[in-house]
């Protein structure tokens, strides 16, 4: 499974997310998911496979551009996912509305 794949590789789920949101827009796109280096090079799941899951987990779509770090936290790293996070304070918020 993906999530196991995650695990090998990062030792945190903010290293995974950083790896992924390289751009730093603060989400990421199916496409940078799917171009990683977990999915390219160290999983046997086909792309079929990835986005069905994607599908049934609704981690992509119209709605959403991309997954954000809680969102990616809670499906791929579930043991860290104890609680959520504090709620964003007016500067989290404002730097979410410049990207």
């Amino acid at each position: 499974m993906l999530r196991k794949e995650f695990e090998k590789m990062y030792k945190s789920a903010e290293n995974a997310y950083a790896a992924l949101d390289f751009t730093g827009i603060g989400y990421i796109t199916e496409e940078a998911f799917l171009n990683s280096i977990v999915v390219k090079d160290r999983t046997s799941f086909t792309t079929a496979e990835i986005r069905e899951y994607f599908n049934e987990n609704n981690l992509f779509n119209a709605e959403s551009k991309g997954i954000n770090f809680d969102n990616f936290k809670k499906n791929f790293f579930p043991h860290l996912y104890l609680v959520q996070d504090d709620k964003d304070d007016l500067d989290d918020i404002a730097a979410n509305n410049i990207r």
